[in-house]
C-alpha cells in the first residue's frame, strides 16, 4: 500500500467483497506478462473494445461502471481511494490516508498526497476535493454518484491537504464512496471555465490520473496519452485507444484479429469461448446481472403488484438461458446466486409457475387491464434473443407483449435512467459483494434518486438501513435473505441470471489491476513489445 487506511477499515474491506474473480494475473488461460510498469518498460500502445460509449468524460453525470465509461474516466481522473480485487481491500490512491476519527465510523479524515497536480499544472488541494464532491451532491446530478455522495453531510477543509468528512450516519465502509466516481476529483477552475457540457466533452487538464485526453470523438473513439509527470510514477503504455464495437461477439472477433488488445465482454457464451481459447481475463461476478426490470409507477401496467408477480412467475430462467446464452449463463431467479462465495444463505428465488402467472394475469384483466405490456431491450443480438424468449413466455400466460428491440444501448439507458419511460426492460440492476449496501440502496431504496424502477417497500428500506451497518458477509447474509423474502412478495424485477463481466486481454499486456465495477487500471500496466 502507498498510504494507510485505519486498521479496522482495511480488515473489514478484506472480507467485504468476495465476488470478484481474477486479479492482477487474470483468471487462467494464457500466461500474461508479469510484474508492473518500470522505466525500462515504457513504450507501446493499447486498444480496448468497450461495452458502450460514455455520454461524456466528466465523472459527474456518468452511471459509474465499466459498462458506461468507468475504465476510460478512471484513466483520466484516478480516485482518492481504490479497490484492489486481488487483495480485496480499499487502499489509498490519490489520498495518502483515510482514517475514521472514532469507533462510530461517522467522522473521517482524508489526507492528500503532497505534490499531486492536475493535468494543467494546478496543484490538487483539499478545497478542490470539497468542490468536486459538491458537484456530485448537486440535485441536478441524476446519476448514482449523487446517492454515494449523499452519505457525506459535511466537508470541512482543515488545511490545504486535509479534509474532514462528517457522514449523515455511521458507515463502516465509507472508503468505498471515495473509490467511486465521487473520488474522481475534477479541477473546479476548468469546470467553471468550460461549463458542465464543455468540460464533459473536453476535460483535458482537469484530472490527476495517469493519462491526458488527446482525442474525444463521441461514438467513435477516445484516445489518451500517458502523462510524463504522473504522481504515481512512470506510465508505461504511452497511448490508450477506446472504441465500442456493437455486441460481444464482434468485440471478441476484433481481439482475435489483433484489432484490439483488450475486449470487455458481458455475454456469457462469448466469455466462455474466450476462455476455451486460453485467453487471460479479469472478471467480476454480478448478481442480478440480467433481469426483466419492471417500472412500478402507478400509471404503468406494472404499477400493479399482481402484474409484477405474474411476470416473475411466468419466466423460466433456464429456458431463457438456453435460447439467449446457449446455456452458459449462471441462470437463477434468486437475488444471490449460490456460487457467490460468502454471501449466499441458501434462500432460493421464486419458482417458475406458469399456472400462478395465468391466474394473476386473469385477475388483473378482471380489474380492467387489457393485458398489453411493452418490453424494451437494446438491439444487441443476445438481447434480441432474450426479448423473443421472454415475450413467448409472457404471452403463454395471457400477456400481449409489444417488443421494442430496435434502439441502441445508450438510447435504452436514457429511457430507463432519465425518462423512466418503460413497462418492462431487459436490464442488469447488478451488484457484487463489493459495495453491497451502496448498490442495493440506490436500486431498492424508495427515496433514492437512482431507483429507476420507482420501487417502494418500507420493509426493504428497513433492511437496507441494517445493511449499511453490516461490514462482513456473516452480518450481511441474514439481511439479504430477508430481502429475498420481500422481493418474492413485492418484486421489482424478474431475475434471469447472475453475470460475469470479463476484461479479456492479450498475453503481451501485464500489470493490469481490476478495480470495482469491472473497471481496470492502466497506471502500472505495460506491454512486452511495441505497437
Amino acid at each position: 500500500m502507498r498510504g494507510r487506511l485505519s486498521t479496522a477499515v482495511v480488515s473489514v474491506a478484506i472480507v467485504a467483497s468476495v465476488a470478484a474473480c481474477g486479479g492482477g494475473g487474470g483468471s487462467g488461460g494464457a500466461d500474461a506478462a508479469t510484474g508492473e510498469c518500470t522505466p525500462d518498460r515504457v513504450g507501446g500502445s493499447v486498444s480496448m473494445g468497450t461495452f458502450s460509449a460514455p455520454k461524456g468524460l466528466d465523472p459527474v453525470g456518468q452511471p459509474g461502471s465499466a459498462t458506461t465509461g468507468g475504465t476510460e474516466i478512471t484513466a483520466l481522473f484516478d480516485t482518492l481511494i481504490k479497490y484492489d480485487s486481488t487483495t480485496q481491500t480499499y487502499q489509498p490512491e490519490v489520498a495518502e490516508s483515510l482514517t475514521a476519527d472514532d469507533a462510530t465510523n461517522q467522522v473521517w479524515t482524508l489526507k492528500l498526497r503532497s505534490g499531486v497536480k492536475f493535468g494543467n499544472g494546478d496543484p490538487l488541494t483539499a478545497e478542490d476535493v470539497v468542490s468536486s464532491i459538491a458537484r456530485h451532491q448537486d440535485p441536478s446530478n441524476t446519476q448514482v454518484s449523487r446517492g454515494d455522495a449523499a452519505t457525506i453531510a459535511k466537508s470541512d477543509v482543515l488545511d490545504p491537504l486535509t479534509v474532514r468528512f462528517t457522514l449523515d450516519s455511521p458507515y463502516p465502509l465509507f472508503p468505498r464512496v471515495l473509490a467511486t466516481d465521487v473520488g474522481m476529483i475534477t479541477n473546479p477552475r476548468l469546470v467553471a471555465e468550460r461549463g458542465a457540457d464543455g468540460f464533459a466533452n473536453n476535460p483535458a487538464g482537469g484530472g490527476v490520473g495517469p493519462y491526458e485526453l488527446e482525442r474525444y470523438a463521441p461514438g467513435d473513439e477516445i484516445v489518451m496519452k500517458a502523462k510524463t509527470d504522473y504522481w504515481g510514477g512512470p506510465v508505461c503504455i504511452q497511448s490508450l485507444r477506446f472504441v465500442t464495437i456493437p455486441g460481444a461477439q464482434g468485440t471478441y472477433e476484433a481481439l482475435q484479429n489483433k484489432e484490439l488488445d483488450i475486449a470487455f465482454l458481458r455475454e456469457p457464451q462469448v466469455i466462455d469461448e474466450a476462455r476455451q481459447a486460453g485467453l487471460a481475463d479479469l472478471s467480476t461476478l454480478f448478481n442480478f446481472g440480467e433481469a426483466v426490470a419492471m417500472n412500478s409507477k402507478a400509471d404503468r401496467p406494472t404499477g400493479d403488484k399482481s402484474v409484477r408477480q405474474a411476470v416473475v412467475a411466468a419466466i423460466d430462467t433456464e429456458s431463457v438461458n438456453q435460447r439467449a446464452f446457449n446455456g452458459t449463463a449462471l441462470a437463477t431467479s434468486a437475488l444471490v446466486h449460490p456460487e457467490t462465495p460468502g454471501l449466499y444463505d441458501g434462500v432460493a428465488g421464486p419458482a417458475y409457475d406458469p399456472e400462478k402467472a395465468k391466474q394473476l394475469v386473469a385477475q388483473a384483466k378482471a380489474a380492467g387491464w387489457d393485458g398489453r405490456i411493452r418490453l424494451l431491450s437494446d438491439n444487441a443480438s443476445t438481447r434480441v434473443d432474450e426479448a423473443i424468449a421472454v415475450k413467448a413466455q409472457l404471452e403463454a400466460v395471457g400477456f400481449t407483449v409489444d417488443v421494442d428491440s430496435t434502439q441502441s444501448l445508450q438510447d435504452v439507458i436514457k429511457k430507463v435512467v432519465a425518462d423512466r419511460g418503460y413497462d418492462l426492460v431487459l436490464w442488469g440492476p447488478q451488484f457484487s459483494a463489493e459495495g453491497l449496501w451502496a448498490v442495493m440502496n440506490r436500486s431498492f431504496n424508495s427515496a433514492s434518486k437512482s431507483n429507476y424502477y420507482n420501487y417502494f417497500d418500507p420493509r426493504m428500506d428497513a433492511e437496507l438501513a441494517k445493511l449499511r451497518m453490516a461490514s462482513t458477509p456473516e452480518q450481511q447474509k441474514p439481511i439479504v435473505a430477508e430481502m429475498q423474502t420481500i422481493l418474492d412478495d413485492n418484486p421489482f424485477a424478474a431475475n434471469l441470471a447472475a453475470f460475469q463481466e470479463a476484461n479479456v486481454y492479450d498475453a503481451r499486456i501485464g500489470g493490469l489491476v481490476l478495480d470495482r465495477g469491472s473497471i481496470i487500471r492502466f497506471d502500472k500496466a505495460f506491454v512486452t513489445s511495441g505497437d
